[in-house]
């Protein structure tokens, strides 16, 4: 029997997830603090601040200066999607960026022309970042049972927009 092993996802990928859910309902009349973020979530203050700092770059989060300044949200939370914030965060590599960096020995790849490893991985890249960027912030910033229910509606299927049958009663468990 073959043991199932999940996808994994990297410190930054989590940690940044979380310090986005914190600062996402402030405002920039309203941020919130790297120490109050870092406590939230125990976390170090200097890490806390590289995490922030990459959301930053990606446009996600903003600062303000001074003795009431901190961090915020540059959009509403319905409008950032998981998605947007695994892009920031640099997460998920292209899939050229695959190709080139597995050459073996050689300059480039012995199935650069005729790969059909390719279109796997690019598959399931570009179905797990359709997936992503159907889960708003928004629905992050709720319970646990709210994020159950719209994994459980979202429409998996293939780029088309058709239903997977599958997909979809795997989706009712997670529900449950």
């Amino acid at each position: 029997m073959t043991e199932r092993k999940t996808m994994r996802i990297t410190a930054v990928e989590e940690y940044g997830l979380r310090c986005l859910l914190r600062v996402a309902p402030h405002s920039e009349e309203e941020p919130v603090s790297a120490q109050s973020i870092a406590e939230l979530e125990g976390m170090s203050i200097p890490y806390t601040q590289k995490i922030l700092r990459i959301l930053s770059q990606g446009g996600l989060v903003d600062s303000k200066r001074g003795a009431y300044g901190g961090y915020y949200a540059t959009r509403p939370i319905d409008d950032i999607s998981l998605g947007d914030v695994m892009r920031a965060l640099g997460g998920f590599i292209e899939v050229d960026d695959l190709c080139e960096r597995h050459t073996g020995e050689r300059e480039v790849c012995c199935n650069a022309n005729n790969c059909t490893i390719r279109p796997v991985w690019s598959h399931i890249s570009e179905f797990v970042m359709a997936t992503m960027d159907q889960i708003p912030l928004s629905v992050l910033a709720e319970d646990e049972h709210a994020v159950r229910r719209h994994l459980a509606n979202l429409t998996i299927g293939d780029t088309t927009g058709e239903a997977n049958p599958q997909a979809t009663a795997s989706n009712q468990q997670l529900a449950n």
